[in-house]
């Protein structure tokens, strides 16, 4: 099996590298990688050195949506995982991941345990597909979103198509500003501005019954 994880990240070069390092040093096993960034980002020059040897991605992204989802049709992954800055993860991650995926032969997103809020919200902070749901959907975030509510709307779109895979046991650390584990920084600043606009496209969406 095949993993890949697509990191979109801004203004975070440091930090994105020490969330991939340490990734790659708790997976255990080898995977494909991709860095999204935006063209306009002023950290490039310091993504490149860092990030040398590794795939990276510059496009004219409008939002952390479309750098997802343009790093997801370069993705050759049987099992893609969304990947952000401020993201930990288990050691043998890759292994735990593997083994929930293994005899899935359907479309399927894997939900694991954030540590940042009760597991029972419907949300998708970290959302790990398969293949097969990635061609089902056409997209890895909805592309109608910029950032916020977008988590939401897979969970529903999943839970509503039976594609969800409960994992609750894996627990991979959502180290959020919100809760006082990472610094506030434009990033999160610019991801919260869009807070009105997908709330509203999220509602359109709820009474539409979240149609593919």
């Amino acid at each position: 099996m095949r993993i890949g994880l697509i990191h979109p990240s801004r203004g975070r070069p440091r930090k994105a590298f020490d969330t991939f390092r340490n990734w790659t040093n708790k997976a255990g096993e080898s995977f494909d990688y991709i860095l999204s960034l935006d063209s306009d980002d002023p950290s490039i020059g310091e993504y490149q050195e860092l990030f040398k040897g590794q795939y990276i991605l510059i496009n004219d992204n409008k939002s952390v949506v479309q750098a997802t989802n343009c790093a997801a049709r370069r993705s050759h992954g049987d099992v893609i995982i969304y990947l952000s800055d401020d993201f930990d993860c288990p050691e043998r991650w890759w292994r735990k991941v593997r083994e929930e995926f293994f005899r899935v032969y359907k479309p399927a997103l894997l939900k694991v345990d954030d540590c940042l809020q009760p597991y029972h919200v419907r949300v998708l902070t970290i959302p790990m597909m398969n293949r097969l749901l990635y061609q089902e959907l056409g997209y890895f975030w909805n592309p109608l979103y910029d950032s916020m509510f977008v988590d939401q709307d897979l969970y529903e779109v999943c839970e509503k198509n039976r594609w969800l895979i409960h994992a609750p046991h894996l627990k991979f650390p959502h180290n959020h500003v919100s809760v006082g584990k990472a610094p506030d920084d434009e990033t999160y600043r610019r991801s919260a501005a869009n807070w009105n606009t997908g709330k509203a496209t999220f509602q359109r969406r709820q009474q539409a019954g979240f149609p593919l």
